[in-house]
């Protein structure tokens, strides 16, 4: 009798954690559902749908079309061109800082200052990177006091190389400090035990390292690629939407397509480029899902430990400077001119020559940047500050980001909990389904989202903005991986302790992956605090504009005053920052 009582009480609690699992699950299932496979499946059918004389016929008519198109074939060209050589670049590159990182320990001040160039405003920085790279900018300067003559880097061999090295500056910082908190989970013992049987350097490497990073690796892959469509930001704030052929990208194509709500030919060349991408990317998330599966995660991540300063000596501490002022030189550069007055950043930047000097040759006048600008003034602060539009607009950035970020972290722990927990194959291919929503571009499910909320009446509302934002796959993603590998004992000893599945969450995952947490939060609230797209579309209202689209029109307006609103637009991402190492650092010193 107790035997079938205690069976019976086994089945309800297995019955109850299944209820509670689901229930997790359901905020992030309907809202990738409606928001995002709905319109891929819009996108989809356009793309294979065509009128003519009344009549909708389904064919291959647009592929064809779009194969043909010698625009999408060299935008194609130069952005597989651009990927094949950044994504790698980047991932090379932010690993060794990032080893060295683990090696320096450096403070909370340089970690802060690689995540800068990333969280930064593209508006805020446009202006130093055509300041290096116009005709009469930094480079031409060096050229005209070696007597040589000015270049147009935007329109030579060299200018394939503009976007890899914004794209580098860009996002080196932050993918260094994800490979950092990878690498600070790693125990300890496994390189001990390396030691003792006599391993190399490089079989721990491949052997320990990176394999235990594989998840670390996905992830940054699947960013790295998602920022290479995000770099036309600052190409388009450079040099307009129909650049040089040699920096005519695929996301060029997108936005000049998009602003005519083409929609056949948007889904088309988007299918076109899923296809080929999925076909590289699901079989890399295969490979690293079985190393991950090797090792166990343990311990709780801290960003931060004790250092040990011996060894630190005047070379380490000068190369640590140098990438410091590497990464905040453009944030420096504007607040300098920020500081500047409206005639002081004339006659410093202006093309016309407006009085003979050294730097004056040919009716061109060169660039003359400083760091240290005199006399100082805060009048532009004052101008911004006391101006009703830019408050509201500033307001208007905080309310959204604050709200996205807050719902994004909520629905995808929960989510990506579920993926962790239930072992079943379906589930492996809706993971799978998620990651190829990922990789879609934005400018694609932009129109079949505007109908959607069209239908609602919402799409003059910030729901059209905070909720495709909220149930975005990416956070599922970044923390599912982080999941990989979680000790099962643990899980199955809180079980016997008669823990639920909240409770489990709550008590013992979520402590484990806090370095995901943080990163994604991070993520999530820099990438909706520089809104510029979403918010074009969805809101008519000039009202609920964010601040990130006054700053992206920064070359086209009054370089002082939108210096400091961009030195202004930093401090609430730089406190969010902030509160995330104060976080860490109270839960370790309990």
């Amino acid at each position: 009798m107790r035997k079938g009582t205690d069976n019976m009480k086994g089945k309800l609690r297995h019955h109850s954690n299944a209820a509670a699992l689901w229930g997790m699950f359901l905020p992030s299932a309907l809202g990738v559902m409606f928001l995002y496979i709905l319109p891929f499946l819009l996108t989809l059918n356009s793309s294979f749908c065509s009128r003519t004389g009344g009549k909708t016929e389904y064919g291959f008519s647009h592929y064809a079309d779009i194969l043909g198109n010698p625009v999408f074939r060299l935008g194609v060209k130069n952005f597989f061109r651009f990927a094949l050589l950044v994504i790698p670049l980047v991932c090379v590159v932010s690993l060794a800082l990032a080893l060295a990182l683990k090696r320096w320990e450096p403070g909370s001040g340089f970690l802060f200052s690689m995540l800068l160039p990333f969280v930064v405003p593209s508006g805020s920085t446009a202006f130093f990177w055509n300041t290096i790279f116009s005709l009469n900018g930094w480079l031409n300067r060096l050229r005209f006091q070696c007597g040589l003559e000015p270049v147009m880097w935007d329109s030579g061999r060299w200018s394939f190389f503009i976007p890899v090295i914004l794209y580098l500056w860009k996002f080196c910082g932050f993918f260094a400090l994800v490979f950092y908190a990878g690498l600070r989970q790693i125990p300890d013992e496994y390189y001990e035990i390396a030691r003792i049987e006599g391993a190399g350097r490089r079989t721990v490497f491949f052997r320990i390292t990176l394999a235990y990073l594989s998840p670390v690796v996905m992830i940054v892959l699947l960013l790295a690629f998602i920022g290479s469509f995000q770099i036309s930001r600052e190409l388009f704030m450079l040099f307009g939407r129909y650049p040089h052929s040699d920096l005519y990208l695929f996301q060029h194509f997108l936005n000049n397509h998009l602003d005519r709500m083409n929609l056949p030919v948007l889904c088309s060349a988007s299918v076109l480029l899923i296809l080929v991408v999925c076909s590289v990317v699901m079989p890399v998330w295969l490979v690293q899902k079985r190393l991950s599966d090797t090792f166990e995660k343990r311990g709780e991540f801290n960003l931060f430990s004790p250092r040990n300063r011996s060894g630190k000596g005047r070379v380490r501490r000068i190369l640590t400077a140098a990438l410091a002022l590497l990464f905040l030189l453009p944030v420096l550069f504007t607040i300098s001119n920020s500081l500047m007055s409206p005639v002081e950043v004339t006659r410093r930047y202006s093309a016309e020559i407006l009085e003979q000097n050294g730097l004056s040759r040919g009716g061109l006048h060169f660039v003359e940047p400083t760091l240290l600008p005199w006399p100082l003034t805060i009048s532009q602060y004052k101008d911004f500050l006391l101006n009703p539009v830019y408050l509201r607009m500033f307001w208007n950035s905080v309310l959204l980001a604050a709200l996205i970020a807050a719902g994004h972290i909520v629905v995808s722990v929960l989510g990506a909990f579920v993926f962790f927990r239930v072992k079943k194959r379906y589930m492996t291919i809706l993971f799978m389904a998620y990651i190829l929503l990922m990789v879609i571009p934005a400018q694609v499910l932009l129109t079949p989202q505007f109908v959607f909320f069209q239908t609602l009446r919402l799409e003059g509302s910030y729901w059209a903005i905070i909720l495709p934002a909220v149930f975005n796959p990416v956070g599922v993603f970044i923390v599912s991986l982080q999941m990989q590998g979680f000790p099962q004992e643990c899980i199955e000893a809180a079980q016997l302790g008669g823990a639920g599945e909240l409770c489990i969450l709550r008590r013992v995952v979520l402590p484990n992956i806090k370095g995901a947490v943080l990163v994604l939060t991070l993520y999530i609230f820099a990438e909706y605090w520089n809104i510029v797209d979403q918010a074009v579309v969805f809101l008519s209202n000039q009202n609920r504009l964010p601040l990130s689209v006054f700053l992206s029109d920064m070359l086209q307006g009054d370089m002082g005053l939108v210096s400091a609103g961009s030195v202004v637009y930093l401090i609430p991402i730089c406190l969010v920052f902030a509160a995330c190492l104060l976080g860490l650092r109270e839960e370790r010193s309990q």
